[in-house]
């Protein structure tokens, strides 16, 4: 999503990640990535659990979870992943988020 954050922007959008490691770990991610997005942590899992995001041996830690949540809080589009690389791509999710207006019209 980094690459294409403005695009996410334009949309009306605001992009976070949520990560589960400590603040030093997060802190050298970020040392060696750059994020134009924000990073919070959620060391204790207490959001993954919310969201029904697991930890699984079998896929070699977190799972990816990637929620749409509108301006009233209301979550539009969900996609839990069995594997890191199981996500959404860029076009699928920014479509989700250009239909917001759509779904508060109905």
């Amino acid at each position: 999503m980094a690459e294409q954050h403005r695009e996410f922007l334009e949309a009306g959008a605001q992009v976070l990640a949520i990560v589960h490691d400590s603040p030093q770990a997060a802190r050298a991610f970020l040392a060696q990535h750059p994020s134009p997005f924000p990073l919070l942590l959620d060391a204790t899992h207490a959001l993954f659990e919310q969201y029904g995001v697991e930890s699984k041996l079998a896929s070699l830690g977190q799972r990816p979870g990637l929620f749409v949540i509108d301006s009233e809080g209301v979550v539009r589009f969900t996609h839990l992943g069995r594997q890191q690389w199981e996500i959404p791509s860029n076009p699928v999710v920014l479509e989700e988020v250009r239909c917001l207006p759509c779904e508060a019209t109905r």
